[in-house]
């Protein structure tokens, strides 16, 4: 039996393209569209340059970037700093105990659920990218004064604890 294809019909064509997409959103639409974009535009492992001078992914670069200042942390302590699924923090464990940039260190409280931390190449390796790192952020946010970044973070901060709220609040997490 033949099914009948009917003709995709496009949508009509607004009378006025807009210059920008955020060009009469709502406030709160446009922040969150922009903190996305801007998230994205910056972050260290979505740049393929990086990716290729170091080797590691945006899931690799995020769970070492946040054991090397902080120390060793379980995968769930990384899944709840992070905000990524627990698959992804998986993955990024595996791929960096692959390339042997992680250890997994022994957890008294909860044995199935050891605590990640560098390996000595690991260290190494996120030595050489911090100071990239930084400059790259400093890059970014050149267009700001001192003052102005400080505000930003102030107002980042804000909303970044109040949509956990929300999200535990309202169920959506």
């Amino acid at each position: 039996m033949k099914s009948s294809t009917r003709p995709t019909i496009p949508a009509p064509l607004p009378k006025q393209k807009k210059m920008y997409l955020t060009e009469g959103m709502d406030p709160a639409t446009h922040i969150s569209y922009q903190v996305t974009i801007i998230a994205n535009l910056m972050a260290f492992g979505n740049s393929p340059a990086n990716c290729k001078q170091f080797g590691l992914n945006i899931r690799e670069w995020r769970v070492m970037g946040f054991i090397a200042p902080l120390g060793p942390q379980t995968a769930s302590q990384l899944v709840d700093m992070i905000h990524q699924d627990k698959a992804n923090i998986s993955r990024a464990i595996a791929e960096l105990s692959q390339k042997g940039l992680i250890v997994k260190l022994p957890n008294k409280s909860h044995k199935r659920s050891p605590f990640i931390w560098l390996s000595k190449n690991g260290m190494a390796l996120y030595k050489k990218i911090e100071p990239v790192h930084d400059l790259q952020a400093d890059l970014f946010t050149d267009c700001l004064s001192q003052k102005e970044k400080l505000i930003l973070c102030g107002f980042l901060d804000k909303i970044k604890l109040n949509a956990e709220q929300v999200k535990r609040v309202e169920g959506l997490e």
